[in-house]
């Protein structure tokens, strides 16, 4: 296994980010504030062993699969495909040994840390997935204040192929609670999920619900409203889809740090989790997730855009964070 390696990206104005071997995770996004004060804005834990027993995707890259595959089983060329069984009888993350339980191997670091380049080999039939998988993730910092995350991946066998990443953010980390945060989401429409989490099938309008972020609004307004979804997730953890007359994604500011984030992406969706669960070293709500991707269980629903990788085809997205003050 060897060692966890860091890999540090800085730029001029002060924004440092440590990247870990290890899961490719995100340990520190270090910007700073209106009074320029610099802190880290992401959830982490101080050893980096302790990313070995993380059962929360802590700033870790997530594959095969993001979110959900109902039932872990999907079809795909006329075969059916049993993947690993990782929340009931539910396939998360890319199951219990993904992408963020595996050790990347270093490409290419630059040496005036602007950039860094991970690989991983995911094997043929591992945890359930067809084809052999070279998968490559670019990490860089530009000081223009753009952090981006870029994948490219290949398969020898068509496949389903449906990466992302799993920072949690808090952009006034001296409070630990992200529901006085500001958010706002390019979407008009959600993705409502079953006691289980996976989609009914449906694409919602947030008009005149909770989950209506289509302008800033207060994460904490309408988090406790007693509403199905909202019960469901205790608190928000939906996909939303994203319009397409932008590549803006999502916003996030807090007034207290005076700091903003601006997410950019190609990716169809964003899954805004409100860090319902967080507990233990954390605390609920004490960071927010929003993960660029496709929609969840999209295999077995042939209404959603399609996550079919074909062999031999390259695959490329790219997703953006943009660091400000207000």
């Amino acid at each position: 296994m060897g060692a966890i390696k860091e890999y540090k990206l800085i730029n001029k104005n002060d924004i440092s980010i440590i990247i870990l071997s290890y899961g490719g995770v995100i340990k520190e996004i270090n910007t700073p504030d209106k009074n320029g004060n610099v802190e880290n804005i992401v959830l982490n834990h101080k050893s980096n062993h302790k990313y070995l027993t993380d059962s929360f995707y802590m700033g870790a890259l997530i594959g095969r699969y993001a979110n959900r595959i109902a039932k872990s089983t999907f079809k795909l060329d006329k075969n059916i495909y049993h993947l690993d069984k990782n929340e009931g009888d539910n396939h998360l993350h890319g199951g219990l040994n993904g992408f963020h339980k595996k050790h990347w191997e270093l490409i290419e670091y630059d040496k005036k840390q602007k950039f860094v380049i991970l690989s991983i080999n995911s094997m043929d039939s591992e945890l359930g997935y067809p084809g052999n998988l070279n998968c490559n993730v670019k990490y860089s910092l530009s000081d223009q204040n753009e952090f981006k995350i870029e994948f490219f991946a290949k398969s020898d066998k068509d496949t389903i192929f449906n990466p992302g990443s799993h920072s949690y953010f808090n952009l006034n980390p001296v409070e630990n609670s992200i529901l006085k945060h500001e958010l706002k989401i390019n979407s008009d429409n959600y993705i409502p999920v079953d006691n289980e989490c996976i989609p009914l099938g449906s694409i919602e309008s947030v008009l005149k619900t909770p989950f209506d972020f289509t302008k800033y609004k207060n994460i904490g307004k309408e988090i406790n409203t007693n509403h199905e979804q909202l019960n469901i997730g205790k608190g928000y953890d939906h996909c939303f889809v994203l319009n397409k007359n932008s590549t803006v994604a999502a916003e996030l500011s807090s007034e207290a740090s005076g700091r903003k984030l601006i997410i950019r992406t190609d990716r169809p969706g964003i899954q805004f989790y409100s860090g319902n669960h967080l507990s233990g070293f954390f605390n609920k709500n004490q960071g927010l997730c929003l993960e660029t991707q496709h929609f969840p269980n999209s295999p077995n629903n042939d209404n959603f855009p399609s996550t079919m990788l074909k062999a031999n085809n390259q695959f490329y997205s790219t997703t953006c964070y943009i660091f400000l003050n207000i």
